[in-house]
């Protein structure tokens, strides 16, 4: 019982931790990342990535089949930009799993090749073992990264290989991948600049990423 009480309460601790910091990545420009649990209800997870037969649901997953826990680590080592790490609960890499990361993207390119960053964000949502869960009436929204617009990119239509780099004072993320006319999917990468206390700035792979072409390139 004492070990049961024990639990319970680091995870209120940690859930409360993680709610009131819903806010500790404000907006600064149109550049700048917004992060936090969102109260907008979750609307995807555990599904594989979406048709596009409505573009405004249109999502992509992140993941990594080969290493579970090390996605994980991954994952809490890019949110520690803005959040402790330790507020997050267990995150698996199975692109099927209950827990994982969505994203829903929209890279739009001219005819040149070039990005057009202002028309260009994305949305990553963590689904931990948390989310989902009621803490004190409350439903706990998966934690949320969202970018409005990004910093550069571009594509080749010829190779059919992109990057997408979206920056702020945080850190970098960058995709990079390839596409067909149905899947577009490669890589995920980050940079971070800063870190929240206790931490240094990490980087690394998040993971692979995998979106409907109709839906991620514009």
């Amino acid at each position: 019982m004492k070990t049961s009480f024990f639990n319970k309460s680091v995870m209120g601790i940690l859930v409360l931790a993680a709610l009131s910091l819903s806010a500790c990545a404000k907006k600064e420009s149109s550049a700048t990342r917004v992060a936090g649990r969102s109260n907008t209800p979750a609307v995807t997870q555990p599904n594989a990535v979406n048709s596009c037969g409505n573009t405004s649901m249109n999502v992509g997953k992140i993941y990594d089949y080969t290493n579970s826990g090390a996605f994980e680590s991954q994952v809490k080592s890019f949110i520690s930009a803005t959040l402790d790490p330790q507020t997050l609960g267990t995150i698996s890499g199975n692109i099927n799993d209950k827990t994982g990361i969505d994203f829903f993207g929209a890279f739009k390119f001219d005819s040149s090749g070039n990005l057009v960053a202002g028309s260009s964000t994305v949305l990553i949502k963590i689904f931990d073992s948390y989310a989902g869960q009621s803490y004190n009436g409350q439903v706990i929204q998966p934690y949320q990264v969202e970018f409005s617009a990004a910093a550069s990119g571009t594509i080749n239509r010829n190779t059919r290989q992109f990057t997408v780099k979206f920056s702020d004072s945080y850190g970098d993320i960058v995709f990079q991948g390839q596409y067909d006319g149905t899947l577009a999917q490669g890589n995920v990468t980050y940079q971070n600049r800063t870190a929240v206390n206790g931490y240094s700035p990490a980087s690394g792979t998040l993971g692979q990423f995998k979106a409907y072409t109709c839906a991620l390139i514009q």
